[in-house]
């Protein structure tokens, strides 16, 4: 009873400080001092109790003046007491000022007031654009509240990332208040389901935004980039400039598109990429001559692990200096493309680390990548990265570079693509043989795309996705080596068990933990919903059924499941000549579904969870 009571409480804790509003520093509520873990978020380090955004925007800046008041919930949510506040330095059109705060603790019933000392407040270069005031709470433990404000003001007042709702940490009071005194319009981009849900229908007139109770983005699911898709608002002002005119957003577009394929043509030496492409060896098909340019460009190029979407360096001083950006590899690969008789081309997005482009905002600043376009005689379209090749893999492009859009850089008419990934897959066959005094396992995986990892070592480059049909321990006797051959990777191995004369054995689903993780608890998704890629799997598990063993396998077994959107599963046992064989495929057609989908997903992935907890029993007779 005492326990319920408990929980009771911080429920009703939670709701009631839900509805609090506008703090002043150094003046704490008892509901925050007896906060002792968030109600919907057990696990949580540390909570942001409240925080306050005011906006005043004119014609040629802004001011933003933040208020936030953090409590800390164990040892590792102490790392919140050090802060650091960005802003764009150069030309000095930012800056944040007014920093004050406290760290606040109870002792023996009563509040000790630690101010935050000015001389510890220092401002720190990050690179060549941005600074950052960095200053850290000075007694802080375990029950801590700190609190601080700050002023930033900015003359970038086309494109604002306003206000964020959610953070890495739990939120239980967050408010965004604007004061829109500009000449221009200004549209308020929402981002978020709950934002989205609470304001449809009343976002122009809206100058006052709050949330509640927001969980930590981390907690976003389905999503390339959670805090780029977390609760937020952004600010974009409704007209386009382009040198002293305004103009519309497809003809803005338009000069923006020219303006980066002019700096482009600045960097390209066409004619020392022909004399490269005359050393290149022609394959005898399309794809061949692709992997002999790829082996090419690794082999003589690097990348220097900066992405950009303007060349800093001329073809012949890529080749020369053996290094270079993003852009300058991709405009590399792509002269060679051209020089050898692709059609190529190369195209500017974003990755999913920097976040979506918003193809209403003809904004510079979305983008932060090029990729590279190969046209085949066939009609396939294949995107390289040229800081990032697999000559192995050519067809399947870093994952990173996938994230909906991006913009062809070509003379005319500004022309948006969809990046689309190629489908990976995935095979497996794992064999049992039953002995007097042991069972042997054997297993070999074949799979291309993005179900190879290089990263990972070679046992969890399989285990990632599909397991072992008997759940009892295999010891590895020997190990093919990972390779590369007819297209995909190729894994063997053999393991032993030495848990044999059981009563029973139980043959589970190898893909029943890769399913498990495949839940859906959004109750109004607003938001699309991401998958890593799309992919199809084809594993089929035999064994030869032992002497004094028989084979159940529940008539409702079978199972063959289809959607709409094109997502297909089914699984089977069949027993043939004392021989069982269980087969399962499953296929995922696609990378990203509509908001509206999510309901027709999460019916589908429930009825394919059930039907992974199925077994197939064999047993002693």
């Amino acid at each position: 009873m005492k326990l319920k009571s408990t929980l009771l409480l911080l429920i009703l804790s939670g709701i009631s400080f839900a509805q609090t509003r506008d703090f002043k520093l150094g003046k704490v509520t008892e509901q925050e001092k007896n906060i002792k873990e968030v109600f919907y978020d057990k696990n949580a380090n540390a909570v942001i109790l409240s925080e306050e955004g005011k906006m005043n925007l004119s014609s040629t800046n802004y001011y933003l003046t933040v208020k936030r008041r953090i409590k800390i919930l164990t040892e590792k949510g102490k790392e919140e007491a050090n802060i650091q506040l960005s802003y764009y330095s150069e030309n000095k059109n930012e800056s944040i000022s007014g920093i004050k705060g406290n760290t606040i603790n109870v002792v023996n019933g009563k509040e000790e007031i630690t101010p935050i000392d000015e001389k510890e407040i220092f401002d720190v270069s990050i690179n060549q654009l941005y600074n950052a005031k960095r200053f850290t709470f000075s007694n802080v433990q375990v029950g801590s509240i700190i609190e601080y404000t700050y002023t930033k003001s900015s003359e970038y007042n086309f494109s604002i990332d306003a206000w964020n709702f959610q953070h890495d940490i739990p939120t239980l009071f967050s408010e965004f208040k604007l004061n829109n005194q500009s000449y221009g319009g200004y549209s308020i981009i929402t981002i978020g389901d709950e934002i989205n849900t609470k304001y449809k229908g009343k976002t122009s007139s809206t100058t006052d935004w709050i949330l509640t109770n927001q969980k930590s983005y981390n907690d976003l699911r389905y999503v390339y980039n959670q805090k780029d898709q977390s609760e937020r608002i952004k600010l974009q002002h409704d007209s386009y400039h382009t040198g002293t005119t305004k103009s519309s957003v497809m003809n803005a577009w338009k000069d923006l598109i020219r303006d980066i394929n002019s700096q482009y043509d600045t960097y390209r030496n066409p004619s020392a990429m022909r004399d490269i492409a005359k050393v290149i060896p022609d394959g005898a098909t399309e794809i061949e001559t692709l992997r002999n340019i790829v082996e090419y460009v690794n082999n003589n190029v690097k990348w220097n692990n900066i992405y950009s979407i303007s060349p800093k360096k001329t073809n012949k001083s890529v080749l020369k200096d053996k290094v270079g950006m993003s852009s300058d590899l991709n405009l590399f690969l792509q002269e060679i493309l051209t020089a050898k008789g692709f059609n190529s081309y190369l195209i500017i997005g974003s990755t999913r680390n920097h976040g979506q482009v918003l193809l209403s905002y003809p904004l510079i600043n979305q983008f932060s990548s090029v990729i590279t376009a190969v046209k085949l005689k066939s009609g396939q379209v294949i995107l390289l990265d040229g800081a990032q090749l697999n000559k192995d893999q050519v067809e399947f492009a870093p994952l990173e570079i996938f994230n909906y859009y991006g913009v062809v850089i070509q003379k005319g008419e500004p022309s948006f693509v969809k990046l689309t990934q190629k489908l990976s897959d995935y095979e497996s066959i794992i064999n049992y043989q039953f002995l007097k005094d042991k069972v042997i396992l054997h297993r070999q995986d074949r799979f291309n795309g993005y179900f190879y990892d290089q990263e990972a070592d070679e046992e969890n480059v399989l285990k990632r996705y599909v397991t072992e049909s008997m759940d009892q321990r295999f010891d590895i006797e020997n190990s093919d080596d990972l390779e590369y051959r007819d297209n995909k990777y190729k894994k063997s191995y053999k393991a032993v068990s030495k848990q044999v004369g059981s009563p029973f054995y139980n043959f589970v689903n190898p893909l029943r933990a890769f399913l498990s993780k495949h839940t859906f608890d959004d109750k109004n998704r607003q938001r699309k919903v991401e998958f890593e890629f799309p992919y199809f799997f084809n594993i089929q598990v035999k064994s030869k059924i032992p002497e004094g063993y028989e084979v159940v396998i529940d008539e409702k077994y079978k199972a063959h499941h289809k959607s709409e959107l094109g997502l297909e599963y089914y699984q089977e046992a069949k027993l043939n000549d004392n021989v069982l064989t269980i087969s399962y495929q499953f296929i995922l057609p696609e990378g990203v579904y509509e908001a509206e989908k999510y309901n027709d997903l999460k019916q589908f992935f429930d009825k394919i969870r059930e039907e992974s907890n199925k077994e197939v029993l064999m047993k002693k007779k």
